[in-house]
């Protein structure tokens, strides 16, 4: 009746009231319920280096020569005769004035002259190092065409990894994921601690099934933080650098605890160019990780990069890193000249890619927020 009063009873408006306040709750938690949660790990590459695998009896006669012998082999190449050396040598020896060390340092020739080796390995004659004849090695089917070197983890062959044979009997750079090549070991403690950490983060409706997944490579801000005795710090928080030059975006399966990544991509992370090119980069990259039961993450990555570029971070730290730790620098030019095996310079022939495989280690890791970020980079008030 209009104008009537009806009064609700207490209890029947107490129901009503809890029935749409929890209507409500639900449907606000629908709205803002995302379409798919996803899980989210970050972690921070801790161990960064050439995929290794040295076997006994993969170079045939043995490895290539020290470098104390390796010049030696050098002098006769500049026509030093065999009395001229020795009596060099003996002079080396006894500790007097030799002068293999100067000779050594200007062993190329440039229209006759002396001239910086590292600068000019084209003009330093070819040592004719050894390379590896192994059919083992780590990496990844990059051409689609089958041969016989095959990957020791996943058995799968027509793995292209002719940085491997190339490099294989060189003395510093033999070793295995286990037992760390000594120029890798010397390199990356000189790089992780003058640039900017990478940081890796892999996303998936859930990590624990089957399915799926994301993984983002970037370069931090803050350098790798490292534990009293130079480990990689685990559960420390990095803020994301959006420079483009560092991000990479690659979608793969999810399979137990293995992540496969098959769709090639072009990869790159900026590095500290005192040590190494400014840039890490393969073209037609493949990469497969596994998520380990302490929590942290392995993986290889593979695939094309630019020969002449690795050589270059070689080239410039000149002799003093040629006699402690690489062997010939020049003849490491010639060894990745010779198996450069893609993108042929369309004037001379010559490959300027060889194709390659690193491998990686990273421990678990936090990313700081974007209002955190933003907030850190505000600018000064006036």
């Amino acid at each position: 009746m209009i104008g009537k009063v009806v009064r609700t009873p207490k209890s029947l408006f107490r129901t009503g009231l809890r029935a749409g306040f929890a209507v409500g709750v639900l449907m606000a938690g629908v709205a803002a319920a995302p379409a798919h949660a996803v899980e989210t790990r970050t972690f921070v590459i801790g161990w960064f280096s050439e995929a290794t695998y040295s076997q006994d009896n993969d170079c045939v006669g043995g490895i290539n020569p020290n470098i104390d012998d390796q010049y030696l082999k050098n002098l006769a190449d500049l026509g030093y005769t065999p009395s001229q050396i020795e009596e060099m040598a003996k002079k080396e020896l006894d500790g007097e004035n030799s002068p293999i060390r100067g000779l050594m340092t200007s062993r190329a020739r440039v229209d006759g002259k002396p001239a910086n080796p590292y600068a000019y390995p084209a003009f330093v004659v070819d040592p004719k190092l050894k390379s590896s004849t192994s059919n083992l090695a780590y990496g990844f089917d990059l051409d689609g065409k089958p041969g016989p070197v095959e990957d020791p983890q996943t058995r799968q062959k027509g793995i292209d990894n002719e940085f491997a044979r190339a490099l294989g009997c060189m003395r510093s750079f033999r070793g295995s994921l286990e037992s760390r090549p000594t120029y890798y070991a010397w390199a990356w403690g000189q790089l992780k601690d003058s640039m900017p950490a990478w940081v890796v983060t892999i996303s998936a409706e859930s990590l624990s099934k089957d399915g799926d997944v994301t993984v983002t490579f970037d370069r931090a801000f803050e350098h790798l933080r490292s534990n009293a005795d130079g480990s990689p710090r685990a559960d420390a928080t990095y803020r994301i650098d959006p420079d483009p030059r560092s991000h990479n975006v690659l979608h793969g399966k999810l399979k137990g605890k293995e992540l496969t990544f098959d769709t090639p991509v072009d990869f790159r992370l900026m590095q500290n160019p005192l040590m190494a090119p400014m840039e890490f980069k393969m073209t037609k990259a493949k990469l497969r990780l596994t998520l380990k039961d302490d929590g942290s993450i392995s993986g290889i990555v593979g695939g094309y990069m630019p020969w002449s570029e690795f050589y270059l971070g070689l080239g410039t730290q000149g002799p003093g890193t040629e006699y402690c730790i690489t062997g010939d620098i020049p003849g490491i030019y010639y060894l990745l000249k010779k198996f450069a095996d893609a993108d042929p310079d369309p004037k001379t022939g010559q490959n300027r890619a060889i194709s390659a495989a690193y491998y990686l280690e990273a421990v678990p890791a936090f990313i700081a927020s974007e209002s955190a970020q933003a907030t850190q980079h505000a600018p000064a008030r006036e």
